[in-house]
């Protein structure tokens, strides 16, 4: 998990991390962030399942291959 677009590039480029999600919200709080991902864990999980690369942001969890 990341919010670091290096990892993104290094995903894509080379693969690793082998899967990776990239939280795109901008600057939030803990407290927000701590909140977003406990509302969204099981379609976090069950996009990791699927897929590769999952985003999530405040509004959509997008899930690339």
């Amino acid at each position: 998990m990341t919010k670091d677009d290096d990892f993104v590039q290094s995903h894509l480029i080379s693969g690793r991390p082998e899967k990776l999600l990239l939280v795109a919200t901008g600057n939030i709080g803990n407290a927000e962030l701590e909140t977003l991902l406990r509302n969204n864990l099981a379609r976090i999980e069950n996009a990791l399942q699927g897929a590769r690369f999952v985003e999530i942001n405040h509004n959509k969890l997008t899930a690339h291959d």
